[in-house]
């Protein structure tokens, strides 16, 4: 068993790797009452294409992970949740571009929840009659977010900026692509990507670990799981085609959201994750609300409270995002493009006001160690192999300097795209 100390946030991480692969990640809270699990594959919404052991390739429609995730609760004479519930523990599920992860927390039980959790996760259940249930279902989620106003801007933006591609897809898919999802395809899926070397399972909380560690063993051994070879498919991102996209939609004001895409980057790992929090801060120190730019354009009625920003690094897809609702998109537009062209001199001078957002960033990071959920799904696990104690510690060391850099890959001779929803 490995073990890694942060020794400056008096945190340590047990973490060891199982002989069938499964991975396990156990931070031990012996003053908790409460034990938190999640069990996670890389496997997610921007997975379109994968091969077994260099086989036929597969497609995968858009939504089919997501797909998956709900119906893995459902066995043949039974619910997953029910047992939780059964158990004393609450559970849930959750999807996104790169991850499907599945996750309970107890006072009780642990041990039975443990076993619980690992054992619907992978004996997984499918029929033709639950698939066609469940896309009836999904068909009725899609056309619930179709009517949201801030979805329809949000995956309008990623359309503008990546048009065609799987993360212009949305999660759920639509009822078309949802309706090509077969139990084949399913289990084909499940087969490849929740295989125990895919999975890890972390467990944060109140428990003994080697008593726990023990019990996962045990459970694993008494299982026999194919290990298959899996290749993923990078679909290909197309250029933009449009600067500004309007689309008709039934708000009461404009709704808009601009983009910049950067240029493909080979960050991975703890730089990715350092990279996302430069930015963050950066943010906030050219739009942020304490700026002299968003008063200004606050006490025009040109912004209000509802105005954002954020920045996204998800394997090939790099890009910063805006969104507001104003009926004064073009002056908001201007404002943007030249808070952008003239960053370096908006940033001259703000050293003491960068320092002061890191540290109340910093401290927001170290408020989030109280809380088990936030230790177990706050950290860039999947997508860069950082842990929550370890973007605190890329935060203690960032630097004034790490800020210029990274404004100058965001910004420098960038161009905003566009996209509008208004009557």
């Amino acid at each position: 068993m490995q073990e890694k100390k942060y020794i400056k946030l008096k945190e340590n991480i047990l973490t060891e790797i199982l002989d069938n692969g499964l991975k396990v990640v156990m931070i031990p809270k012996p003053e908790y009452h409460k034990t938190f699990a999640v069990i996670t594959t890389p496997f997610g919404a921007l997975d379109q294409k994968f091969q077994i052991n260099n086989d036929v390739p597969i497609t995968i429609p858009a939504g089919t992970a997501h797909f998956l995730e709900h119906k893995l609760f459902e066995k043949e004479n039974s619910d997953a949740f029910t047992r939780f519930g059964e158990l004393g523990a609450d559970a849930n599920a959750f999807t996104n571009a790169y991850q499907t992860s599945y996750l309970f927390s107890t006072t009780k039980n642990l041990k039975l929840s443990l076993t619980h959790l690992l054992d619907f996760v992978q004996a997984p259940y499918f029929s033709e009659k639950t698939v066609a249930k469940e896309q009836g279902i999904i068909g009725q989620e899609i056309q619930m977010y179709d009517d949201d106003p801030n979805w329809a801007v949000y995956m309008g933006l990623l359309d503008l900026m990546y048009p065609g591609s799987p993360l212009a897809a949305d999660i759920a898919g639509t009822e078309s692509t949802i309706a090509q999802i077969t139990p084949d395809l399913l289990y084909s899926i499940h087969r490849a990507f929740y295989q125990p070397n895919q999975l890890t399972l972390q467990i944060v909380g109140h428990f003994d670990p080697d008593d726990i560690l023990k019990t996962i063993a045990d459970n694993q051994a008494t299982k026999s799981i194919e290990t298959v070879d899996v290749h993923r498919f990078e679909m290909p991102i197309n250029q933009p085609k449009d600067t500004t996209v309007i689309k008709k939609f039934d708000v009461s004001r404009p709704k808009i959201a601009l983009g910049i895409r950067l240029n493909e980057s080979k960050v991975t790992g703890s730089q990715a994750t350092k990279w996302v929090l430069a930015a963050d801060i950066l943010s906030d120190l050219l739009f942020g609300e304490q700026t002299d730019w968003y008063q200004n354009l606050y006490n025009k009625g040109i912004i209000d409270t509802e105005f954002e920003t954020s920045f996204d690094l998800l394997r090939n897809y790099q890009f910063a995002s805006f969104f507001s609702e104003t009926t004064e998109y073009e002056a908001l537009t201007l404002a943007i493009q030249s808070q952008i062209t003239h960053y370096k001199s908006a940033l001259d001078g703000k050293k003491l006001e960068f320092e002061s957002l890191r540290r109340a960033t910093l401290g927001e990071g170290i408020q989030r160690l109280n809380s088990l959920e936030s230790i177990a799904l706050r950290g860039d696990d999947v997508l860069h192999g950082t842990n929550l104690f370890d973007k605190i510690m890329l935060l203690q060391d960032l630097t004034y300097n790490d800020i210029l850099e990274v404004a100058e890959k965001i910004y420098n001779g960038t161009n905003l795209q566009r996209f509008i929803l208004q009557k």
